[in-house]
């Protein structure tokens, strides 16, 4: 999780830095520049004495930004309950809800069960459609995983409910 926040930082860092260029007035100090989040344009400002400090007052508002970003980020480590029971009942069976909560060794087993699951159901339907076979096993081996996933996943949901079901890296803030 740690390491997707830092890629995500970074991406959003090029982005900002590919937006523009930040140009700084010349009466404003660098203890100004700490309360506002917002710096004043003035692209009159060219002599090279200048840019000196108006680089310095750059890197002051780019680090001041990143670090609101990377506080927003330390923040995602609370969940919501509601968020958590949503996902457990509408795509639980695709894991998405151990995504969510930080459980991804469990949610890779629901994506592996369901892709494993929904191909064998789908081969064992095109199966009997095309009538190459007179009873389906792949197709309801598929739909038994099926039903075994859609089970897992309400019986997460009510565990996220009670409180039984934490986030591994966070808590929940409802």
């Amino acid at each position: 999780m740690k390491a997707f926040s830092l890629i995500l930082i970074s991406l959003l860092a090029i982005s900002f830095s590919f937006a523009g260029i930040i140009y700084v007035p010349k009466n404003v100090t660098a203890s100004q520049l700490q309360t506002s989040d917002y710096p004043v344009v003035n692209q009159t400002q060219h002599s090279s004495g200048k840019k000196a400090g108006a680089r310095k007052l750059f890197i002051k508002v780019f680090k001041k930004k990143i670090s609101n970003i990377a506080s927003f980020v330390k923040k995602s480590g609370e969940k919501s309950k509601v968020v958590a029971i949503i996902l457990a009942i509408f795509l639980g069976r695709l894991g998405i809800h151990d995504f969510y909560l930080g459980n991804k060794r469990a949610g890779f087993i629901k994506l592996g069960i369901y892709i494993v699951a929904m191909i064998l159901y789908i081969s064992g339907y095109i199966a009997v459609y095309t009538e190459v076979v007179d009873f389906p096993i792949t197709l309801l081996i598929g739909a038994a995983l099926l039903l075994i996933l859609g089970i897992w996943s309400i019986v997460d949901a009510i565990r996220i409910g009670t409180g039984k079901y934490q986030p591994v890296d966070g808590y929940f803030r409802d």
